[in-house]
């Protein structure tokens, strides 16, 4: 009896506490589904069993919405790559294979994305992307190096023609990085077509124009005095045309050939400047406008020194026409260190006058634009070119440019980021 006592007790024992030790599962399950709401008068086993089933329900509709997601990536115009923490090609749509010419990649196989795409300038956008983490842009001409594909596939590496591609990127989790790649070469080879066809236009203009100032100049001194006011706006007219189908040239030329164009020496920058705002003195001195700079004394930038006179040639200009009778113009200018740890200059031109319009400036550097026109025309006129050729200068020194109103002065604010030192090409 004695036995039978014990080894009920004992039995009862282990019975408690496995029943103890379910109940404590059972509490840890519904813990673990607590995102779904419970039903009380329903048993700790029937609660299990429903959370399980909404469970099953969540995941089918996101596996769902997942597959819906991919099927949007694949059919996406732009071209899609997913690179993990390991610059591993983790995912990839068929458009970004096309563009990239990606051939040998396998999403069961991790391989290095630059023994897929061998593009310096993606590389150092996935780095910098996961190391500041946030978007970036780029755009470039890609290269494909297809000769380790042709060797293996005996593929024709000449049909391999560059792209012009546009690139932004968006930092991920877990160290991962997003690229959405555009393809921009269309685009790029109609603006060259159109440009080529200005370009062609001004050239066949110089020459009548270049007559007809020749022959107002002429007719000038066969001319009575009352009809010599008449002539000599004709004449202002036709420079103002030659003015400005010289400016066309030049953008055609600084876009189609730079580095020939260009031509690269160490300058001193606050002496650059100086030479340019002498180059307006006359013009400040009729409106008593002041020049100051701030900055370092010695900053030497390797620039072409005409070219990059006439940058800040023009912008004092444009900001001369806009200031108010005995304004200012202030240059600021530092060295910094940019994203890609290169050093740059960044160089400020503030004045206090009219400023822009907000509307027009997302615009302002758009050939023969015309806004606001108490900023972008004046009685002195223009060719309407200036802050394109602006623009187009300082893009040809690898560098950039924006413009905007400055919160103190509210006057015009043109931001200007250059190398240091230009990479040879």
């Amino acid at each position: 009896m004695i036995n039978f006592l014990l080894g009920l007790a004992i039995g009862l024992f282990i019975y408690f506490w496995n029943a103890y030790r379910a109940n404590c599962q059972l509490k840890e399950i519904l813990y673990s589904l607590s995102e779904f709401d419970s039903v009380k008068s329903l048993s700790k086993i029937a609660q299990v069993r429903r959370g399980v089933n909404l469970l099953n329900n969540k995941f089918y509709y996101t596996q769902l919405e997942l597959d819906v997601h991919h099927e949007l990536i694949r059919k996406n115009p732009l071209g899609y790559l997913r690179i993990d923490a390991n610059n591993c090609l983790i995912e990839c749509n068929e458009e970004a294979k096309k563009i990239l010419y990606i051939q040998r990649w396998n999403p069961q196989i991790l391989r290095l994305f630059l023994e897929l795409v061998r593009s310096y300038e993606l590389d150092q956008l996935i780095q910098q992307t996961r190391k500041i983490q946030k978007r970036l842009t780029i755009e470039w001409q890609f290269f494909p190096t297809a000769n380790y594909i042709a060797e293996e596939e005996n593929l024709d590496t000449n049909s391999y023609q560059p792209l012009f591609l546009k690139a932004y990127s968006y930092p991920l989790p877990a160290g991962q990085v997003g690229i959405f790649i555009e393809n921009r070469q269309l685009i790029r080879e109609l603006t060259q077509k159109k440009e080529q066809a200005y370009s062609d236009l001004s050239h066949e203009l110089r020459t009548p124009l270049t007559s007809l100032l020749l022959l107002s100049e002429t007719l000038q001194k066969f001319t009575d005095d009352k009809g010599k006011i008449w002539l000599e706006q004709l004449h202002k007219e036709i420079n103002r045309l030659v003015d400005l189908v010289q400016n066309w040239l030049e953008i055609y030329q600084l876009e189609q050939n730079p580095y020939q164009t260009l031509k690269f020496q160490s300058l001193d920058l606050q002496q650059l400047l100086l030479s340019a705002w002498q180059s307006v003195t006359i013009l400040a001195g009729k409106k008593e406008i002041s020049y100051k700079y701030e900055g370092e004394d010695k900053i030497f930038i390797d620039v072409d020194l005409n070219r990059f006179t006439q940058v800040f040639v023009n912008l004092f200009d444009n900001s001369i026409k806009h200031c108010f009778f005995g304004g200012s113009i202030l240059v600021k200018a530092q060295i910094k260190t940019n994203i890609y740890e290169e050093e740059v200059v960044e160089i400020h031109v503030i004045d206090n006058g009219s400023g822009f319009n907000p509307n027009d400036l997302p615009h302002i550097f758009e050939r023969l634009y015309r806004g606001d026109k108490s900023r972008m025309r004046t009685a002195r006129g223009g060719s309407g070119l200036g802050l394109s050729i602006v623009k187009q200068i300082i893009e040809a020194h690898q560098g950039s440019i924006a413009a905007s109103n400055h919160p103190e002065t509210k006057g015009a604010w043109f931001k200007i980021i250059v190398p240091l030192k230009q990479k040879s090409n």
